[in-house]
């Protein structure tokens, strides 16, 4: 084999330029030929000298022969690639040769005498996770629907790759475009090549997914509904931030603001989601990161699809149930469900409580009174694993104020201990503001010495009275338009903790966090393909937990990632190169999840070339 540098011209520009041509010479009754095995294109970064290696190289990979030269990284990377696409091609078999795909060896024989110690295995990728996630877009018809939008062949595969790649590998554009040439063997599934793909071309699908946006939404909205017959009458809403690394000053939204991660060092960009009750998610908005949560909700519930007699019930957490939402939602007429702001230390007097959930011989009551000054429905709850749970924090919280009261004491005793009262009255204001949560429900005194001037004790007392009405596990709801029993109430409210880990799981499983990008476009791409990815993996676990299969994301594509397809390599006696390149046989953990799934369990198929 060698490599041959072609002069063509442009028909049409009458350009002149370069191709590069893998060539293979051949011996015919009428003398020596040449073939065309592979064009490398116009663009080939290697010195006519390196061009040799590269053909060199090649040959010895499809046919088998071992190399005792150790080749430059680039060129040995280039080789591999080449190599890999040239054993594609030759797939086709030969007359008199049979080939045999994705056939199971009991139903079709193929006798060979190999030599068993030629025999190699190589280009190992994972394909186990991928096949669920390719599978469950086709399901989803998303790839149909990037057609309908316009998108050629290549960038749909472009955005398979990168949608997958985000719930598989999730990182930076780099990092994707890396796992999917060197590490998935997603390009055996879609039968493309990721090699030619540049990472130019990965952060421009970004851009054309941004671009159509609301159509996708829209799409997989409809589509969820039809697949599972949802109905859409409950639907959360929530907010997220995530940070940059880097300044992004360009971008008009990264702002400083209250980070839920604790970088509020870096600059923020919020994104609000709203939610299905199972969590599947119905519409996505990008906001400055210093946007206040009660702020963003009218915005998104008004364009929410839906019509003025058929109103979802939203449910929220307290964070949006301010006062001047609520009085909106109300005069829109938007039934509700919201965890009250105000702490309960009692609930009213006469109340009739009702068991809505008892377990582990701990019990949930509830209990409704009408509000006749807002309209609204209050549930009263009370919960025994709740109190047990508050009041094991009060203990905690009390343990460590006072730990550090007693530090400050002892160093009124200590040489060169702070004595001077002003400075010990600032260092007990400083301990009341870190513990604000307990400290109200203290009474600290410094006594001073006859002078005044320097402290001499510090005294604190519990209040016992005050305290002993708190962390009872006491809590309200708020709700409006809705003539429903307390139990129902109250299980429609405990939807938002589930629906909060899913929430949750996309935040950290999904690589929202950190942003590397800096100009405000490619930002909202970036989270745009987290929430593609977000109904992807939705999708597969709904299903999973109808099958009982309640594993987190992380979990099952770690599972998964263990079948993985393997190109075998073995000299035939004749002298040619056998390649066949299969995927491993399924374990247990993955028969489980195809049959859930109802996928088949050996991903892409079989294929066998004769070099």
């Amino acid at each position: 084999m060698f490599i041959r540098k072609t002069r063509k011209i442009d028909r049409q520009t009458k350009k002149e330029y370069f191709l590069f041509q893998l060539v293979e010479s051949y011996r015919t009754e009428r003398g020596p030929r040449q073939r065309i095995l592979l064009n490398l294109g116009s663009e080939l970064p290697f010195s006519e000298e390196e061009r040799k290696l590269l053909a060199n190289r090649i040959e010895e990979i499809v046919t088998g022969n071992r190399s005792f030269v150790e080749y430059p990284k680039n060129l040995e990377e280039t080789a591999q690639s080449y190599a890999k696409k040239l054993i594609r091609i030759k797939q086709t078999t030969p007359k008199n040769e049979k080939k045999y795909i994705n056939k199971p060896s009991d139903e079709s024989n193929d006798y060979q005498e190999v030599d068993v110690n030629s025999l190699r295995n190589g280009y190992c990728r994972t394909v186990g996770a991928e096949h669920i996630a390719l599978e469950t877009i086709k399901k989803l018809q998303l790839d149909k629907k990037l057609y309908d939008i316009g998108l050629t062949k290549k960038q749909v595969e472009i955005a398979i790759g990168v949608i997958i790649g985000r719930l598989i590998k999730p990182g930076s554009d780099r990092s994707t475009h890396n796992w999917l040439l060197h590490q998935s063997g997603l390009s055996d599934l879609l039968e493309t090549d990721f090699h030619t793909v540049s990472l130019d071309a990965i952060y421009k699908i970004g851009d054309q997914l941004l671009k159509h946006k609301q159509k996708l939404e829209s799409h997989l909205a409809f589509i969820e509904n039809d697949l599972f017959h949802f109905e859409d009458t409950i639907v959360l809403y929530d907010l997220t931030n995530t940070y940059f690394e880097g300044s992004a000053s360009t971008n008009a939204k990264a702002h400083r603001g209250r980070s839920k991660e604790k970088r509020s060092d870096c600059p923020l960009v919020t994104m609000g989601l709203v939610l299905n009750e199972q969590g599947f998610p119905k519409r996505s908005d990008i906001f400055p990161g210093n946007v206040s949560e009660p702020g963003t909700l009218k915005e998104v519930i008004n364009q929410l699809n839906h019509t003025k007699t058929e109103r979802p019930i939203i449910v929220l957490d307290a964070g949006f149930a301010t006062e001047t939402n609520l009085e909106w939602l109300r005069e829109n007429q938007y039934p509700y469900i919201v965890s009250s702001r105000q702490k309960l230390s009692e609930a009213p007097h006469d109340l009739q409580y009702e068991t809505v959930k008892e377990e582990n011989s701990l019990k949930v009551e509830a209990a409704q009174l009408f509000n006749t000054e807002t309209g609204e429905t209050e549930l009263y709850c009370r919960s025994e694993a709740r109190k047990m749970k508050e009041q094991s924090m009060q203990s905690s919280f009390q343990q460590r104020l006072e730990n550090d009261l007693q530090r400050a004491s002892i160093a009124l005793r200590k040489k060169g201990g702070t004595k001077d009262y002003k400075k010990v009255l600032e260092r007990v204001g400083r301990l009341k503001e870190k513990h604000k949560r307990i400290s109200s429900y203290y009474e600290i005194e410094v006594k001073p010495d006859k002078t005044g001037s320097q402290a001499v004790e510090i005294v604190w007392k519990i209040m016992t009275e005050k305290i002993s009405n708190q962390f009872q596990g006491l809590y309200k709801l708020r709700t409006f338009g809705l003539k429903y029993t307390s139990k129902k109430l109250w299980n429609i409210y405990v939807m938002l903790t589930e629906i909060e880990e899913g929430f949750r799981c996309m935040k950290n499983e999904l690589g929202l966090r950190p942003i590397f990008h800096q100009k405000e476009n490619r930002v909202d791409a970036h989270l745009f393909i987290t929430i593609l990815a977000y109904h992807v993996m939705q999708t597969i676990r709904y299903q999973l937990q109808a099958a009982n299969i309640h594993h987190r994301w992380e979990t099952i594509r770690e599972n998964m990632s263990t079948q993985v397809r393997i190109t075998t390599t073995m000299r035939l006696k004749n002298g040619r190169q056998l390649h066949i390149r299969d995927s491993s046989d399924p374990e247990p953990i993955h028969r489980s999840i195809y049959q859930a799934l109802n996928l088949t369990q050996k991903p892409g198929n079989r294929t066998k070339t004769i070099i």
